[in-house]
C-alpha cells in the first residue's frame, strides 16, 4: 500500500481533489435547495410556543367528504370465502404443528387432555355443523360464516395453547 502511495501521487491528488469537489458541490446544492424551495421561515426554541401556528405546509387530511362504495367489499380479505376457508385451515394446522415442535416432550398428553375437554368437543361440534353446511351455501352464506370459523378456531387453539404451556410448566417444575 505504501508503495503504491509513493508511486501514484498525481492519482492520489486528483481523486483527493475529485472528492473535495463533490462534496462541496453536494452542501452547496443544498443550501441552494433549501433557499429556493418555498417553505416560509421556521420557528424555532420558545417562538415555537408563542406563535400556535404548525410549521408544516399543509394541513392535515380530513375523512370528510370521502364516501364508501356498497358494492365493493372493503374488507381485509377479500378474497373468495372457500379461499379465506382454506387459509384459516391452513393456519390453524401450522400454529398446532408448531405447538408440537416448541413442546414435542409434552405435546401429546396436552392434547389428550385438550381434547377431552367439553368446550373443545362442542368447538369440534360446531365445526363439523359449519362444514357440512358449508356445501350447500351460496356465496353470500358462506361470507357470513367465515368469521364465525375463524372465532372456533382461534378459541381451539387458545385453549391447546394454554394446556401445552400448563404441561411444559408442569413438566420443568419436576425436572428442576
Amino acid at each position: 500500500m505504501i508503495t503504491f502511495l509513493a508511486r501514484r501521487p498525481l492519482l492520489i491528488g486528483l481523486l483527493l481533489f475529485g472528492l473535495v469537489w463533490a462534496g462541496f458541490t453536494w452542501l452547496a446544492s443544498d443550501t441552494a435547495e433549501g433557499k429556493t424551495s418555498g417553505r416560509g421561515p421556521t420557528a424555532s426554541g420558545t417562538n415555537m410556543a408563542s406563535t400556535g401556528t404548525r410549521p408544516a405546509a399543509s394541513a392535515p387530511r380530513s375523512l370528510q367528504g370521502l364516501t364508501v362504495d356498497d358494492k365493493q367489499d372493503i374488507s381485509a380479505d377479500a378474497r373468495p370465502p372457500n379461499a379465506r376457508r382454506e387459509s384459516i385451515v391452513r393456519t390453524g394446522i401450522g400454529e398446532l404443528q408448531e405447538m408440537k415442535q416448541m413442546n414435542l416432550a409434552v405435546f401429546d398428553d396436552a392434547a389428550k387432555r385438550w381434547n377431552a375437554q367439553p368446550r373443545v368437543k362442542e368447538i369440534i361440534a360446531q365445526w363439523q355443523a359449519a362444514e357440512a353446511a358449508w356445501k350447500t351455501q351460496d356465496d353470500e352464506a358462506k361470507v357470513a360464516v367465515v368469521p364465525q370459523m375463524e372465532a372456533m378456531w382461534k378459541e381451539a387453539l387458545g385453549l391447546l395453547r394454554e394446556e401445552v404451556e400448563k404441561s411444559a410448566r408442569e413438566a420443568n417444575a419436576g425436572v428442576k
